[in-house]
């Protein structure tokens, strides 16, 4: 019998069609909600399904884009305090994402990479903003006066 999977299940993903036994399919995979069988109304559904995830997918990564022009126009600047040429502190991502919000622009959390920055200079800070768009936004640390 052939199923089309709902909700993952061992080594399948879901939207998946697999073929079980008849027993397996009725008596574990569609009573548990692993599965739904195979017909006219769900072959339609499963189309429709995944035709809006292409579609979703493809807004998500033109969103990402246009944010991502955005932050590389930007470049936020950050103090820290030095004594004898040595930086007291760093910037974390915290506060790199506190400054980006100022700027009105929503970053997807744990976005930023790399570590803290604690050294005075222009950094470049890579943000992923969609597993296929990166961003590398400008933070200039100066020595607070």
């Amino acid at each position: 019998m052939k199923v089309i999977l709902i909700k993952p299940y061992q080594k399948y993903k879901v939207n998946e069609i697999i073929e079980v036994t008849d027993g397996f399919a009725k008596n574990f995979l569609i009573k548990n909600g692993y599965a739904q069988p195979v017909n006219k109304q769900t072959l339609a559904n499963l189309d429709r399904i995944k035709t809006n995830i292409k579609t979703n997918l493809a807004q998500e990564i033109e969103d990402a884009h246009k944010i991502k022009e955005e932050l590389e126009k930007i470049t936020i600047t950050f103090e820290l305090k030095t004594h004898n040429n040595v930086v007291h502190g760093s910037i974390t991502h915290k506060a790199i994402h506190k400054e980006v919000e100022k700027f009105g622009i929503k970053l997807p959390k744990n976005s930023i990479t790399g570590d803290s920055l604690n050294t005075i200079g222009m950094h470049k800070v890579l943000i992923e903003l969609h597993p296929q768009v990166k961003a590398f936004l400008n933070v200039l640390i100066n020595e607070a006066k």
